[in-house]
């Protein structure tokens, strides 16, 4: 059975390492497009695979656990006078599946101008660099609400962002990866605590690095003004550690870090 699939994959002319995958037979013109859906996407989901006896046991004790605090919680009186706090639900983690693997969804370049609040000529810097580096037209973002301190005032054009998806966000990831980030200096990567807790992360860097891409090399003298930008990954994991081991297997390097070794230890 596994010949003849590995037969009828192989007719579709689709590039790929393996015989049969559980991806769909789809045409990706990007490099890391290829290499997610034809490579890793299997991979993960072997890697996330949970046999059903030791799932049932994971959800008996979660069960369990739910129960104890609740239990706990009737042993005193709330306050009806203090405002009870909720905390927001967490998603629940997914059966393992080719459809449940962690994708992701969207990719937001986006970059704050201080120097815009005294003059907003100055944004045209940061739309024209967003459009070099993702090759899309940046989106003007403006202030929601007045704040005195900052000299800021509603609907005042303070920074700009660009969205990208599909084959446009592999690209950039893929330059981001393997362009940029080896020619920083002193970058050891991501630490192991970021993302938001829902398999989100952003990355930021100075203004430094937007030289770095092959784009501005050429023109980076033309621009009168160079600030920072960050680079947020929305990605479809519920977890922080579903989310690295995706972008992990993409090539992001994360940074581990490690206990300094004793002097017994480094005499053995």
């Amino acid at each position: 059975m596994l010949q003849a699939l590995g037969r009828r994959f192989a007719a579709t002319g689709v590039p790929g390492s393996r015989t049969f995958t559980a991806s769909a037979a789809h045409e990706y013109q990007s490099r890391l497009g290829q290499h997610y859906h034809n490579t890793l996407r299997d991979d993960i989901m072997i890697l996330q695979y949970t046999p059903p006896a030791m799932r049932a046991k994971q959800e008996e004790m979660n069960a369990e656990r739910s129960k104890a605090s609740k239990e706990g919680a009737t042993d005193w009186e709330p306050n009806p006078n203090r405002m009870q706090k909720s905390k927001p639900v967490r998603p629940k983690v997914p059966v393992c599946s080719a459809q449940g693997t962690p994708f992701v969804k969207k990719v937001t370049v986006h970059i704050r101008c201080r120097e815009a609040l005294q003059n907003k000529n100055h944004l045209l810097s940061s739309l024209m660099a967003l459009q070099v580096i993702t090759g899309h037209r940046a989106q003007l973002i403006r202030s929601r609400s007045d704040v005195a301190t900052w000299k800021l005032r509603k609907g005042m054009p303070i920074a700009a962002k660009v969205e990208l998806d599909g084959d446009d966000m592999f690209e950039f990831l893929d330059k981001l990866i393997e362009v940029v980030l080896p020619r920083m200096k002193e970058y050891s990567g991501m630490r192991m605590s970021s993302g938001d807790g829902n398999g989100n992360f952003t990355l930021g860097f100075d203004s430094s690095v937007i030289g770095l891409f092959p784009e501005m090399e050429m023109v980076y003298d033309m621009f009168p003004l160079i600030t920072g930008f960050s680079v947020n990954i929305n990605t479809t994991a519920v977890r922080n550690r579903d989310g690295r081991l995706l972008l992990s297997g993409l090539g992001l390097p994360f940074m581990h870090m490690r206990k300094p070794l004793t002097d017994e230890l480094a005499l053995d």
